[in-house]
């Protein structure tokens, strides 16, 4: 066979074969699937925030009442104290300032040597973690239950 019956070959043939259409269409098919189960349902927004501290809860704060809480790490623990909203804690140690407002909690300032928490935003549902202090944020749908 000579080169241009070779390419005029090659040119009568199809692009695709059925089975490329068919890896396609699955490809298409799971990333439409992926996409709607990631993102086409909402999670029920918390009413509550478990704070806990390492493995144990400390405290559970309502997420529709504004306020400010400092968590101090201690040994072997850690404990949480309400404190005046708008106050400015410069220097205070082992801790994380949270802050709940707009039914919404984030950790405002913390001095671990990360950081993560506060880069994690505020949060109506899920968790924040600050694994330094040994604090997770826990939202939840009713008192014990997930959001």
């Amino acid at each position: 066979m000579k080169r241009e019956e070779k390419i005029a070959k090659i040119r009568e043939g199809k692009y695709f074969a059925k089975g490329d259409v068919l890896v396609f269409v699955v490809c298409i098919l799971l990333v439409a699937l992926f996409t709607f189960f990631s993102f086409g349902f909402r999670r029920e927004r918390g009413v509550y925030v478990e704070v806990i501290s390492f493995g144990e809860t400390i405290a559970t704060i309502p997420l529709n009442e504004d306020a400010q809480y400092l968590y101090t790490v201690r040994s072997g623990g850690g404990s949480i104290v309400r404190v005046m909203i708008g106050e400015y804690y410069e220097n205070f140690e082992n801790g994380n300032l949270i802050v709940v407002e707009g039914g919404k909690v984030r950790v405002e300032k913390a001095d671990c040597s990360d950081h993560t928490c506060m880069l994690m935003g505020e949060a109506d549902s899920g968790e924040i973690i600050c694994m330094p202090h040994g604090l997770t944020l826990k939202i939840v749908g009713a008192l014990g239950g997930d959001a």
